[in-house]
């Protein structure tokens, strides 16, 4: 009998290398980007950028925005001034962590951060992320960048690239001026500072507090990174910690503001066998999640969302899917934990049925997160987590389409 290696789609534990990547708009040579040529596609998305940042920034995909062969053809059009999210996707997301998003104008050689997502960044695969172009940002050609430091793991930096427009937008001039806003936070790339471990990254510099959102999950932030941080390849360069080794906490404003959470969707994570986006993407979740309030989404166009309501604080859950938390359970009995809910053991393991899985982290367990396709765990709890292959007979396996991005615009 032939057994699937199983490492590619979650590798546990202290020795994990990835698992979340950008997942909309469609970043450069990933396998539902329709303008990656085959021979280019990278299926290890999900891998950090190398340790000796030698495949910084974007793996080294900002060159195809000069590919003649149209490798580097924009994704999506955004207009200044407009409101988009962006969507994470993945097997695993380490506790969450904190996240930058950036353009660059110049094809890779400075990024200018838009917004900050300090502490929960992602929760879960699917999740979707809000953020505004700033109403001053230059149109034309721009590269989109979403870099990420994860809270549980080793100590790395994920980032992911895709080429987008920027269109000319209306309304009042931002208070901080595009030029005026940081360039991206650079760490864990060998260039004198480093994350700290069950942190929450608090980036020196996250930008304007409108741009900011803080939903943090670590009770004590302090010391989220270590050392003095040397520019790379001539991007970033944030200086030492502040003395003490904390954070480096924020010197703009009021970088506490707290954004209300958007719905967010749990998606299939199996390689897409049709790529090609459905006409209402809201029909696409198979459950629906809000964190920590119900809030009611009108959709105003394509890619542009607008909070209508917001009603009650208490966590609900809908739909039937094995991603949703469903009983408190004990150890050894297989039963999903409450999301939030009080854990002794970080870095604890849950597989919860055979079909799902979720960690202990920062003391609080995570959301439950589904197995890639094919794969299953034993019912438990344990400090490490026993994956095999599904033996499934020749000719019954099919494909499950990737879930379409939510401001897909023809």
């Amino acid at each position: 009998m032939q057994f699937i290696t199983l490492l590619t789609t979650l590798v546990l534990g202290s020795t994990v290398t990835a698992h979340m990547e950008l997942g909309w708009p469609y970043p450069f040579r990933d396998k539902a980007n329709p303008n990656a040529p085959q021979a280019q596609i990278d299926y290890s998305m999900t891998s950090p950028l190398n340790a000796d940042g030698s495949n910084f920034p974007c793996k080294g995909y900002q060159v195809d925005m000069d590919d003649s062969s149209g490798a580097g053809k924009s994704i999506v059009t955004w207009n200044a001034g407009g409101s988009y999210n962006f969507s994470l996707i993945g097997g695993a997301t380490h506790g969450g962590g904190s996240c930058q998003i950036a353009l660059s104008y110049d094809k890779g050689t400075s990024f200018t951060v838009i917004h900050s997502y300090i502490g929960s960044c992602p929760l879960s695969s699917g999740e979707d992320f809000q953020f505004t172009v700033p109403g001053d940002a230059p149109t034309g050609s721009s590269m989109f960048a979403w870099v990420w430091y994860n809270e549980i793991g080793n100590r790395e930096i994920y980032m992911n690239c895709a080429s987008v427009t920027i269109g000319s937008g209306s309304g009042a001039a931002p208070a901080t001026k595009f030029s005026d806003r940081p360039e991206l936070f650079i760490a864990n790339l060998g260039n004198g500072c480093t994350t700290v471990e069950g942190k929450e990254v608090q980036f020196p510099n996250p930008g304007p507090a409108e741009d900011v959102t803080t939903k943090n999950s670590v009770a004590d932030d302090s010391g989220s990174y270590t050392g003095t941080c040397a520019a790379v390849k001539g991007i970033s360069g944030s200086g030492p910690a502040p003395s003490g080794g904390s954070t480096g906490e924020s010197t703009s404003p009021a970088t506490t503001a707290v954004a209300v959470p958007s719905t967010t969707t749990a998606a299939d994570t199996t390689p897409a066998a049709d790529t090609t986006p459905a006409a209402d993407p809201t029909t696409l979740s198979t459950s629906t999640k809000t964190m920590t309030s119900t809030v009611t989404v009108q959709t105003v166009s394509p890619g542009v969302f607008a909070t209508a309501t917001a009603s009650g604080t208490a966590p609900a859950t809908t739909g039937t899917s094995p991603a949703d938390p469903v009983a408190t359970g004990t150890s050894g009995s297989g039963s999903a934990m409450v999301a939030g809910s009080p854990c002794s053991t970080d870095g604890m393991w849950n597989c919860v049925d055979g079909t799902s899985f979720q960690q202990c982290a920062s003391g609080q367990w995570s959301v439950v997160q589904m197995l890639a396709t094919g794969t299953q765990c034993t019912p438990g709890q344990s400090s490490t987590i026993n994956i095999s292959a599904i033996a499934r007979r020749r000719g019954l396996g099919r494909r499950i389409p990737r879930r379409a991005p939510r401001d897909f615009r023809p």
